[in-house]
């Protein structure tokens, strides 16, 4: 956002990589609209529409059953929270992390948080239904995985140690920081037992 104007990042090259501001596209201004967010001045942030052409696609080829998104990120309001005015992107190279995406091009990862919010706003444009939203510890809870680990320790004790730590694994920081949205399609009076009512939040 500059000067009360939401703008959008293109790139151009002239000996190097120049980032160029230009008016924001109404579908992008769209995308902020209908989430309800309004970002202060100098905010600035990465947005995937492609996201929401995915998920309408998804939804367009589902007859009856279920889409299980699982990744890091966040609802629109902690996503786009204030503290976060300079957005998630994060680029990787060879275990060092650093938010320059024209760095090692074609060499590095680059990444950004999933914005779950615009995943079930469009999601129910098109027929798909909001079934739950949690984080990968309750999911995999609910799931049924201290049942799992039970059974290991009783038929296969050999087994249960390594079984655990990788279980555990899960859990620590991946467990909070992954998150777990379910959206389904004709499958109203359908119960999943991994979205038990204690790890249902809103989005």
């Amino acid at each position: 956002v500059m000067e009360d104007e939401l703008k959008e990042v293109f790139v151009d090259y002239d000996g190097g990589f120049v980032e160029v501001m230009k008016p924001a596209s109404g579908e992008l201004r769209d995308y902020f609209k209908k989430q309800g967010v309004v970002l202060p001045e100098g905010y600035r942030t990465e947005v995937n529409l492609d996201a929401i052409r995915w998920i309408n696609e998804l939804a367009s080829v589902l007859e009856k059953g279920y889409v299980i998104t699982i990744d890091y990120g966040y609802p629109a309001p902690e996503l786009y929270a204030g503290h976060r005015s300079n957005g998630t992107l994060m680029c990787y190279y060879r275990h060092t992390a650093d938010d320059n995406p024209y760095l090692h091009i074609g060499e590095q990862d680059i990444t950004s948080h999933v914005n779950f919010s615009a995943l079930d706003i469009w999601g129910r444009k098109s027929g798909l239904e909001l079934c739950g939203f949690t984080d990968q510890a309750h999911f995999l809870l609910g799931m049924g995985i201290e049942e799992y680990l039970a059974g290991i320790q009783k038929s296969e004790p050999e087994k249960y140690m390594k079984k655990m730590l990788q279980v555990k694994s899960l859990f620590m920081g991946m467990g909070e920081t992954f998150k777990v949205l379910v959206q389904g399609k004709g499958v109203e009076g359908s119960a999943l037992s991994c979205l038990k009512e204690i790890s249902m939040w809103e989005l």
